[in-house]
């Protein structure tokens, strides 16, 4: 590809065959082409951006390249206003449009199939769809987020997406080898409310009652705080025996991180076999690497959220799927979400579904929404089909 050939129109055109954008969002992309193809201060906003450069660079080179766009970005807000007007937002996907080649090329390299590259580029759509409603115009802002799709580290895989990462949460997994139970404790240190949400939930700190959970590794026993089913820490202690226990998961193991693109429903069977298809798909790319388990952090991960929903719900079965555990957060997430916005006015909301409408009566009796953690060990991937 000659240095910005990717400006042109017949490059946009057969670019969209894997983006998938509608008519009015494509027309964008046009005419963002065209305003920019036409500006020699754009066109020099690109060369800084050094998109010839990546053509050559493995993964982690790459990462390091365009780990700076957003903030290179951001920076040139006020100047992309003056230049592209209401077409501001489209120089990220115009960015991200310059590295569809290096994406495209990484799949060949490691024999990814076409159909996952299209899958995973749906999220462009998704992000500049949420862009798109709050300002009226189509755009992009949520630039960091997609480089982890243009840059090889996201894939979806049928429902749900992946990122391989070290495992980073503050519990550790074990199972016993006689039954195959799985306990959570929770790490050293991690402070704790007296209703076993992390200090600090909602910006809400327990300096009264609230405790600091232990753990301790001997040669014969594994003690500490476990995580209860419910999702919460337990303000007590437990001694597993060595003999009968081990560690399948812990800070720095290979896990395979979730993440819930907007889309069809989440059903069960969905979920699963997206959960059975990335094992599979991780396995033939690095087969030397064991992975451990799944994690996902997210609002749906709430355990009141189980309590609201339907026991016959997809929310309620996804829960159900994973052992849940607490994470600092913020009910934010969740009206963004659910509601459209990340501050929640009880005297506007809309009341036209179930979930809202069961929010809506938490909220008013004084509860208060926040995300949760959950994983799923790979070796209980078959229990759940």
């Amino acid at each position: 590809m000659e240095k910005l050939d990717f400006l042109k129109e017949v490059y946009i055109t057969q670019a969209n065959r894997l983006l998938r954008l509608p008519p009015t969002a494509l027309d964008a992309l046009y005419e963002s082409a065209v305003i920019v193809r036409g500006h020699e201060g754009l066109l020099e906003l690109l060369r800084q951006c050094k998109l010839d450069a990546l053509s050559e660079t493995d993964i982690n080179t790459f990462a390091a390249a365009v780990e700076g766009y957003p903030k290179f970005v951001a920076d040139q807000e006020t100047y992309l206003k003056s230049t592209m007007g209401d077409l501001a937002g489209m120089f990220s996907v115009i960015l991200l449009l310059g590295l569809l080649d290096w994406m495209s090329a990484y799949y060949r390299s490691q024999g990814i199939a076409e159909n996952v590259q299209i899958d995973t580029l749906d999220d462009l759509l998704i992000w500049m769809k949420h862009h798109y409603e709050e300002k009226g115009v189509w755009g992009l802002s949520n630039l960091t987020w997609m480089l982890n799709h243009m840059g090889g580290k996201l894939f979806r895989l049928g429902r749900l997406q992946f990122i391989q990462k070290a495992f980073d949460q503050a519990v550790i997994g074990l199972r016993n080898v006689n039954n195959g139970q799985v306990v959570l404790l929770s790490e050293q240190g991690i402070a704790y409310r007296s209703d076993g949400r992390v200090d600090g939930t909602n910006g809400q700190w327990d300096a009264e009652q609230g405790w600091t959970a232990i753990y301790e590794q001997k040669t014969d026993s594994y003690i500490g705080n476990p995580i209860l089913p419910s999702g919460f820490a337990a303000n007590s202690i437990v001694k597993l025996s060595a003999e009968e226990w081990r560690i399948v998961i812990q800070r720095g193991d290979s896990a395979l991180e979730i993440h819930i693109p907007e889309g069809s429903p989440m059903t069960p069977q969905s979920c699963s076999e997206s959960l059975a298809r990335a094992i599979s798909f991780y396995h033939d790319r690095m087969p030397e690497q064991l992975i451990a388990s799944f994690v996902c952090v997210s609002w749906l991960l709430d355990p009141q959220l189980g309590q609201l929903v339907p026991e016959s719900s997809n929310i309620s079965a996804f829960q159900k799927m994973l052992h849940l555990f607490p994470v600092r957060s913020d009910d934010c997430e969740t009206y963004e979400r659910v509601f459209g916005t990340d501050k929640l006015d009880l005297s506007t909301a809309k009341k036209d579904s179930g979930l809202r409408r069961a929010i809506i009566q938490h909220v008013e009796s004084g509860h208060r929404l926040h995300g949760g953690g959950g994983l799923l060990l790979t070796g209980e991937l078959s229990s759940i089909h």
